[in-house]
């Protein structure tokens, strides 16, 4: 047995070569697979989404602020955590959705998990740090979308949207919570 082992690779070699050595005829059918697949190649390809590595530092920020900023809100109406900051591509387009899904626990049995008042509390906590989250979000950014999910209902609540231009200004102060409040509208839960 130990004088095959040295000769086994040898064989495989040529049982492999003596497989490989004749010409192929591929059928109709094999040419019509073969430009099938040739068509798929030439689709427009989708740009896939990288790994921006500001997302952890931006998740560990927002939700330092949530749980430190208004600790009577914490305690009597909702806790906010920040679950996932995400950066998705529109599609057919070259810009990308600035997305931020939140989870919302009431207090006290309450029913105060709404889409408006968790988009409420991220810009509140983004405006007290507004240098901070406009340096950490990469250009290309069209809109922002603020996903609300209920703790308790094991649910998505509800998304609300606003242009990035429009956060962008309401942070820097050139729009008042008035005229951005208007601009803000519901979406549809992704």
């Amino acid at each position: 047995m130990k004088r095959f082992l040295p000769i086994l690779p040898i064989i495989l070699f040529l049982l492999l070569n003596a497989c490989a050595s004749g010409t192929a005829q591929a059928s109709s059918d094999m040419w019509a697979l073969f430009g099938l697949t040739q068509t798929a190649t030439m689709w427009t390809p989708v740009p896939t989404q990288t790994f921006n590595a500001n997302i952890p530092t931006m998740i560990t920020w927002l939700n330092a602020d949530l749980s430190t900023a208004n600790p009577l809100e914490w305690t009597l109406d909702a806790e906010y955590l920040v679950t996932n900051v995400s950066f998705p591509n529109v599609q057919n387009s070259q810009a990308s959705v600035f997305r931020v899904d939140v989870r919302c626990e009431c207090v006290n049995g309450t029913e105060c998990c709404i889409p408006e008042r968790t988009f409420v509390v991220i810009i509140g906590s983004m405006k007290r740090n507004a240098n901070t989250i406009l340096a950490q979000v990469p250009g290309g950014v069209s809109r922002m979308l603020v996903v609300c999910s209920d703790l308790k209902k094991h649910i998505r609540v509800g998304a609300m949207s606003a242009s990035w231009q429009d956060v962008t200004d309401y942070l820097l102060g050139h729009l008042t919570g008035h005229q951005f409040g208007a601009r803000v509208t519901r979406a549809a839960i992704p």
